[in-house]
């Protein structure tokens, strides 16, 4: 798979896939400077250009998860120690999928997220009575001491390029759509989706020179002016009212 920065072209930014082509949240640059990251879309419908996308919600019952004990569901004693890069977890009352989450955080004590670590995959599991095993990308640090099965616990979590979706409920912004992307009940696409440049974006209202944010009231996908409480991905570059706004993007 290729690393750093991918040059795209037209074809690339008007290509969807079905199935996974780059590394989730990777960073592409057109001739013109702007900047794209990978994404898988969220959402059971069609998404139409021109749409803010934000994080998707934490998925049901991924939260304070148990370290399985030694012996069971395949944990062993060496998955608890540093360098592992496997472990274990007791599923909740939400079946898993394959590869659902991005990132695990690891509770020491159960209360504290003491340890954000990259995942490489994770596998399958009924709800309550399954096994995940997580692959590490980042293994446990050097200097942690033996997890405590029955005492520190874990969440999954979703990497925010794992189905972001265009929502009025507030989360991290992932990018600006620049194509009708056609999901359905049954079938999600992959492609990308603008962070960085000259944009064009749905507002609700905005005001050139004043900054960019999710509109968390109005529309869904939408933008207006930025406040203290909705941050800012951007800056409006022409005045706008119920329509589009031309806007230079600045979303991490």
């Amino acid at each position: 798979m290729e690393s750093g920065v991918r040059q795209l072209t037209l074809t690339d930014l008007n290509t969807f896939t079905t199935t996974k082509q780059e590394q989730l949240g990777a960073i592409g640059m057109t001739a013109d400077g702007r900047t794209f990251r990978y994404v898988t879309f969220g959402g059971t419908s069609t998404i139409n250009p021109g749409l803010l996308l934000v994080g998707p919600a934490a998925p049901t019952n991924s939260t304070a998860l148990a370290i399985t004990a030694v012996g069971t569901g395949q944990q062993a004693a060496g998955n608890l120690t540093a360098g592992s890069q496997t472990l274990v977890v007791t599923n909740g009352a939400t079946a898993v999928t394959v590869d659902q989450f991005q990132f695990i955080e690891i509770m020491v004590g159960g209360t504290l997220p003491l340890y954000s670590l990259r995942l490489s995959g994770n596998t399958a599991a009924a709800a309550t009575t399954g096994y995940i095993t997580v692959s590490l990308r980042d293994p446990l640090p050097q200097n942690i001491t033996a997890l405590v099965p029955g005492t520190d616990t874990v969440n999954l979590v979703l990497s925010k390029f794992n189905g972001p979706t265009a929502s009025t409920t507030g989360n991290a912004p992932v990018g600006v759509t620049t194509n009708v992307i056609p999901n359905t009940a049954s079938v999600t696409n992959y492609g990308w989706v603008q962070t960085k440049g000259h944009a064009i974006v749905k507002a609700t209202s905005g005001t050139i020179g004043l900054g960019v944010a999710q509109d968390q009231s109005g529309t869904a996908g939408y933008v207006i002016n930025s406040a203290a409480t909705t941050g800012n991905i951007g800056w409006f570059k022409a005045s706008a009212s119920s329509g589009n706004a031309s806007v230079e993007l600045a979303i991490d």
